[in-house]
Order: structure tokens, then sequence, then C-alpha cells
């Protein structure tokens, strides 16, 4: 699903030379499958899912999301493959306070019945016509979540998803993304600090410096029986 080749990014600051961030990542993610990035802070993780997603221009190098040429597309080629083809979620879940949680997942495209039908299915149902303030936090992460969805994207990242969430909710957050990657095939990339999503993970990179220092394809446990 995700093909990375030889990618280099660096920012223009910190010098004549810029601050060099991604120094030839090669990173290649099956389709459907959970795949967790980690590293310290100032690792890269969170520039590496930007040039991925194609947020971010790279120096050089290429990315692939399903046979797509990320980098090759022209400006308006990449906004509608970022509006239509992939789903963010943020630790900061940007929902717009003034609309309903149903009004933010359909935000740009009416609610599909099955997206509704999830959201009853996740236990939000009852607050789906609430305002985000009036929401727990895992209520409008999953809300997120769920507009990602609405878009039928087939591949989704996630930057911290649950930093900000408590235990309880984290865990909610996580099992519905490991359900999304093993029951609909949804391809999962996420980045956190929290080792413990290694455990439901089937596909682990860890960053040092911009590099990938370790990759690893473990048999994942089930979120609901991990201590989280």
């Amino acid at each position: 699903m995700i093909v990375a080749q030889d990618l280099v990014k660096t920012y223009a600051t910190g010098g004549a030379g810029g601050t060099p961030v991604l120094h030839g990542v090669d990173l290649h993610v099956r389709q459907g499958s959970f795949c967790t990035i980690l590293g310290p802070s100032g690792s890269g993780k969170s520039t590496l899912l930007s040039c991925l997603s194609g947020l971010e221009p790279v120096d050089a190098g290429s990315v692939r999301v399903g046979g797509r040429d990320v980098h090759g597309m022209s400006r308006r080629e990449r906004d509608a493959f970022r509006r239509d083809g992939i789903g963010f979620v943020f630790q900061d879940h940007n929902l717009i306070g003034d609309l309903t949680l149903l009004e933010n997942i359909g935000l740009d495209r009416a609610v599909r019945p099955e997206v509704e039908q999830t959201a009853h299915a996740w236990g939000i149902g009852h607050v789906l016509h609430h305002f985000p303030a009036h929401c727990s936090g895992g209520q409008r992460q999953k809300a997120a979540i769920l507009r990602a969805l609405n878009k039928r994207s087939d591949v989704l990242f996630c930057d911290e998803p649950t930093g900000a969430l408590d235990a309880a909710s984290g865990r909610d957050v996580l099992t519905v993304l490991q359900d999304l990657s093993r029951t609909a095939g949804v391809t999962v990339v996420m980045i956190t600090h929290n080792e413990k999503v290694t455990a439901i993970s089937d596909h682990v990179v860890r960053l040092r410096d911009g590099r990938v220092t370790h990759e690893t394809r473990p048999v994942p446990a089930d979120a609901r029986e991990v201590d989280w």
C-alpha cells in the first residue's frame, strides 16, 4: 500500500545548510497492516508522516500510496488525493466546536449510513448530536476517525491519536484502529511515544536521527487484552 524509497528532507533553518531531518528513509507498509512508528523527540517521526501523506514535499526520494506517486502529482492532484484518498487523525481531534459530532463527521460530504451505524457500534451514537465540548476525549477522537472513514479512506495516518487521552479512552481508540485494520483492511500508520502500542502492531518501525534503525513484524495481541 505504501512504498517510500530513499526519502530525504531538510528544513531551511539552522544555518546555511539547513536542518536535515530524514536521511534516505525506506519503508514498505503492506495493505491492511497496523504500522507503528516510534522514536525519541526530534527523530523525524512527524516529518516522515507528513512526507508519506503528501503534507510536506521531499527533497529527494519517492512515495507511492496505493500505486500513486504522491510527490509526482500536481498540487491540484495532491490536494484531491489528500481530500479523497487518505484520512488523518491527530492528537488534537480538530473538530469544529460549533458543529455537532455528526456534523463534523459529515463536514465535507454526507454521512454514509454505514458510518453512522459504526458510530453506534463504537458506543457514541447517543452523543452524535452533542457538541465536542460536551463529549469526552475518547468520544471526540472516535468522531475524528469516523470523519476520516466517511471518505472511504484506505489509508489512515495517525499522529499521536491517544496522546491526550486517559488510559480507558486511549484503549478504546486503539481498539477501534486495530479493528479497522483487521476487519476492514484499512492501512493504519501511527506515530507514537507509547511503547505499549507495539503490542498490537503487526509492523513496528523505529527511527533515530532521521534514519530507520530497527524494523520488526511481530504477531499482534488484541488491543482489548493489553494492560494499558
